[in-house]
């Protein structure tokens, strides 16, 4: 499959997404210049959530208090400009396009986690607020997947629960915000399945962690998490 993502070019006379230089074939849709100074994750990150640490702990603060539900998460990008803004126009600009490039951005890098997965799932949005927003962000995200031949499985859980806004909350209070928000309907489909759940960002897995239980609870072996960004909390 690595090879595929070879495939997935983009006819030449584009724009780079970032500065709006004339760029020709690019798979991402960032010029050379744009890609260079991307906010990549680098260095030690914990080996459980996936967030950069500045220490010699394997693990961060958080997950050493309490292990989460999941097997791993992980990100190619810091939440930092300009992958945050890029995300902020795809998520609430409404502008579908990026989508693609972050799609291909965030294939990359999972291909390099030599993961084996069986299904893919974005993480859902409560119906009422997808149909407002008229999307779900986590679902164009994983675009480039199809394209490579996974399988997406977008109808097996669902949101129960409209949770507020995550922005402004604390760890706890996301935490319990996401309290039996998610539902696995269809437990046949994911048992004994590796599943990779897909999100925009990773601040303190909470989202993560309760779609994992859930998941867990209905059978499925491991869930591993890839959001674009992951916001870095602990310094």
């Amino acid at each position: 499959m690595a090879n595929k993502i070879e495939k997935l070019i983009f006819p030449s006379g584009f724009k780079c997404l970032i500065c709006g230089c004339e760029i020709n074939d690019d798979v991402f849709e960032i010029c050379d210049k744009c890609f260079s100074k991307l906010p990549f994750v680098k260095g030690k990150v914990c080996l459980k959530c996936g967030e950069p640490i500045f220490s010699d702990a394997n693990y961060c603060v958080y997950c050493k208090k309490s292990q989460p539900s999941f097997t791993k998460c992980f990100a190619p990008f810091v939440f930092e400009s300009p992958i945050s803004d890029l995300i902020h126009k795809l998520k609430y600009d409404g502008n579908k396009f990026v989508a693609k490039t972050l799609s291909n951005l965030i294939l990359k890098c999972f291909l390099e986690q030599n993961l084996k997965v069986d299904v893919v799932v974005p993480v859902p949005l409560y119906l009422s607020r997808e149909a407002e927003r008229g999307f779900n962000q986590a679902f164009l995200l994983t675009q480039s997947f199809i394209d490579a031949g996974f399988e997406i499985d977008n109808s097996s859980v669902i949101r129960v629960k409209n949770t507020n806004t995550q922005t402004a909350l604390s760890k706890i209070e996301r935490t319990l915000n996401m309290e039996n928000a998610f539902k696995v309907i269809n437990k046949e489909k994911l048992k004994n399945k590796n599943v990779l759940l897909i999100d925009d960002v990773y601040t303190t897995g909470a989202t993560f962690n309760a779609l994992s239980e859930v998941l867990l609870k209905a059978g499925v072996k491991n869930v591993y998490g890839l959001s674009v960004a992951h916001t870095i909390i602990e310094k």
